[in-house]
C-alpha cells in the first residue's frame, strides 16, 4: 500500500510543479510582451457586440497613429492569438495588430451559448461580422482603411471581405492562401501517400490507400474525419502543422489566454460540429479563382514553399493571374503552413516589406 501512495504522492508533485512551472512562465510572458511606449501604445482586451454576439477584440501596438492591420485567424475555430507572443512582437512597431476570436471560435465561444450560435456560424454572417469589427475599428482608430491579413480559413473570409468591401481595405495580405479546398486535399493526399511510399512504410502506404477515393466532393462528417486523419500521416511525415509540444507548452503559458481560455483546445469535436456550415461552403463551393481575379486593392501573399496543407503551387500559380494595383508574393523558405511560427524572422521581414509598400 506504502508504494500506491508513494505514486499518488509522485504524480501530485509533478502536476504541482507543471501548474508552477506554466504560472511562472505566464507572468514572466506578461513581463516581456508589455507594451514600452507612453501615451500612445495600446494593449486593449475587449469583449464588442458583433452581429448580435459579444466577440472577443485584442489590440496591441507601440503607436494607435500607426496603421491597423486585423489578423483573421485560421481553423476555421483556430485562434492565432495564444501563440501571438512567439512571432507578433515586432510587428507591433509598426502596426497595431487587432486579433478577433471568430464566431463560435476560441474566448467568443466560450462567452457564448454554442446551440444558438452555431446554427447562424455561416460564411455571409462571417462576411458581415467583418464588415462590422472593420466598422469598429474605423472608429476607434479614426482610419478609413484597414490591412487584411487572413491565414488559412481566414484567407477565405478576407479575400471575400475584400472583394466585396474593397473601399474600407488599405492591403490584403494572404497566408497559407486556400484556392481550392478539394484540390488543397488532393495535392496534400498524394504528397503523404508519395513520402510513406518513400519511407518503405507499408502500413501507412495502406492505411492511406484505403482512404481513396479522396477528398469526396461533397462534405459529410466522414469528410472531417478522414482529413483528421490525413493531417495525422502529413504531420507524421512533417507536411502539416500539429500540435507539438512546443505549440501546447506555447498556448498554455501564453500571456494572452487564461488557463479557463485553453480549454477550448480540449474541444475539438464541440468546435468542429460549431463549424460545420463554414466547412461545407468552403469543401462544395469555395473556389478562389471563381471570385474574381481582378482586386482593387494591394494584393500580397506570404506562403511557406513547404505548405501541403494549402500546397505552395497552387497559391503561387493563382497569384501570376491577379490584377492588383500592387501586388508581390513572398515565398518562404523551410516554412510550412504556420508560416509566421515556422520562420519569424523572414515572415516578419516580408511583412514590414509590405508595410513599406502600403504606407
Amino acid at each position: 500500500m506504502w508504494i500506491v501512495w508513494i505514486v499518488i504522492g509522485g504524480v501530485a508533485a509533478l502536476i504541482a510543479g507543471l501548474a508552477g512551472y506554466v504560472t511562472w512562465k505566464k507572468k514572466r510572458n506578461s513581463k516581456r510582451i508589455r507594451i514600452s511606449s507612453t501615451g500612445k501604445g495600446i494593449d486593449c482586451r475587449e469583449f464588442v457586440t458583433i452581429g448580435g454576439i459579444p466577440q472577443y477584440l485584442h489590440h496591441r501596438g507601440e503607436s494607435t497613429d500607426n496603421p491597423v492591420l486585423l489578423f483573421l485567424h485560421g481553423g476555421p475555430g483556430s485562434p492565432m492569438l495564444p501563440f501571438a507572443q512567439e512571432f507578433q512582437l515586432p510587428w507591433e512597431k509598426r502596426v497595431t495588430v487587432v486579433h478577433w476570436d471568430q464566431r463560435s471560435s476560441g474566448k467568443t465561444y466560450l462567452r457564448n451559448d454554442p446551440v444558438q450560435v452555431t446554427p447562424t456560424t455561416t460564411v455571409e454572417q462571417m462576411v458581415e461580422d467583418t464588415r462590422q469589427v472593420v466598422a469598429y475599428l474605423q472608429k476607434k482608430y479614426g482610419q478609413s482603411k484597414i490591412i487584411i491579413m487572413g491565414h488559412s480559413w481566414g484567407s477565405v473570409l478576407g479575400s471575400l471581405f475584400v472583394q466585396a468591401y474593397p473601399e474600407t481595405v488599405k492591403a490584403y495580405i494572404g497566408v497559407g492562401q486556400v484556392v481550392n479546398m478539394l484540390d488543397n486535399e488532393r495535392i496534400g493526399f498524394d504528397k503523404a501517400l508519395a513520402a510513406a511510399q518513400a519511407a518503405g512504410n507499408r502500413k501507412d502506404t495502406e492505411a492511406l490507400l484505403r482512404m481513396e477515393p479522396y477528398p469526396l466532393p461533397e462534405f459529410t462528417d466522414g469528410w472531417y474525419k478522414a482529413m483528421m486523419k490525413l493531417r495525422k500521416y502529413q504531420g507524421k511525415y512533417k507536411l502539416a502543422a500539429g500540435p507539438s509540444f512546443e505549440l501546447v507548452a506555447s498556448a498554455l503559458c501564453s500571456p494572452f489566454y487564461s488557463f479557463r481560455d485553453t480549454s477550448i483546445f480540449f474541444k475539438a469535436k464541440a468546435m468542429g460540429e460549431a463549424q460545420c456550415h463554414i466547412w461545407k461552403y468552403m469543401v462544395e463551393f469555395f473556389d478562389l479563382s471563381a471570385l474574381g481575379l481582378v482586386y482593387q486593392v494591394p494584393v500580397f501573399y506570404i506562403h511557406g514553399e513547404r505548405d501541403w496543407q494549402t500546397p505552395y503551387s497552387l497559391a503561387r500559380d493563382l497569384f501570376s493571374m491577379i490584377e492588383a494595383p500592387r501586388k508581390q508574393f513572398y515565398s518562404i523558405p523551410e516554412a510550412g503552413h504556420a508560416t509566421m511560427l515556422d520562420q519569424k524572422t523572414r515572415f516578419t521581414e516580408a511583412l514590414m516589406d509590405i508595410l513599406e509598400q502600403v504606407q
